[in-house]
């Protein structure tokens, strides 16, 4: 889990690298397709900007004591300089708004566009937002590297409070289907052991003892069990093995985004 310290120094290392891959990318990889469904590179890009400003003025806004969601908007452009740029706007901005954050705004709320969060629930996703993207560049130019300790292992450590938020969706991700029956999945990883189950009208997330029958068991490493509970890859990546492939492939249905 990140505190202010980490969060930043993650942030700054990851944020950092996705400039650096990008400066000096023939026009064939800024138009290389990017794992997130629809996007190429340079959606990409476009949205880290977005994302970038969007939660560095939600910080700002924490640290004046206002609690209106700042907006998520994605830039336009695509030409690759002017990107490049926008990149660099959008990393200063965000690391010189961590650095104002005062003992009263950790102690508070933070207005990111996804929603109205305590201070530390944000750091936790102002971090993965970067560390997530950095990933999904790699992958898109041929690097399929697996995700750095710190941000599948805060994943996995935030996931029984993060997959309810997906499932109800927010400003920037639409809600997920409710299943038409009962439903259940337990996920095991070297860090974590999660029995995620669909009750009456809402599911629950627990730790779990490994004993309850379930529709279906999602089981890998560290990394791999992050990415597919993110989206990144599906029931037949060869990093995760499943009990039931029908069932892990409906997952992100349930717990769309981000």
């Amino acid at each position: 889990m990140f505190d202010l310290a980490s969060a930043t120094g993650a942030a700054e290392r990851d944020f950092g690298a996705i400039i650096d891959q990008l400066d000096g990318l023939s026009d064939d990889g800024w138009n290389a397709p990017v794992r997130c469904v629809g996007w190429r590179v340079g959606d990409l890009a476009a949205h880290v900007v977005g994302a970038s400003r969007g939660q560095a003025e939600g910080l700002r806004r924490a640290t004046a004591g206002r609690t209106d969601l700042a907006v998520l908007e994605i830039p336009a452009e695509r030409e690759p300089r002017a990107l490049l740029a926008a990149l660099k706007d959008g990393r200063d901005r965000l690391l010189a708004a961590l650095a104002g954050l005062t003992p009263q705004a950790l102690a508070g709320v933070v207005p990111l566009p996804f929603g109205l969060l305590p201070a530390a629930v944000a750091l936790q996703v102002v971090a993965l937002e970067y560390g997530f993207h950095r990933n999904d560049l790699e992958w898109a130019l041929g690097r399929e590297v697996p995700l750095g300790d710190d941000m599948s292992g805060t994943l996995l450590a935030i996931m029984p409070g993060l997959l309810p938020m997906l499932a109800a969706g927010s400003p920037v991700s639409a809600p997920g289907i409710v299943p038409e029956r009962p439903v259940s999945f337990r996920f095991l990883a070297p860090g974590a052991r999660l029995l995620t189950a669909r009750t009456e009208d809402a599911w629950s997330i627990s730790p779990d003892a490994g004993s309850d029958p379930v529709s279906c068991e999602v089981r890998g490493d560290d990394s791999s069990v992050a990415l597919f509970v993110m989206g990144r890859i599906g029931a037949d990546h060869p990093g995760i093995v499943v009990t039931d492939a029908p069932v892990a492939r409906t997952f992100k249905q349930y717990f769309p985004g981000p």
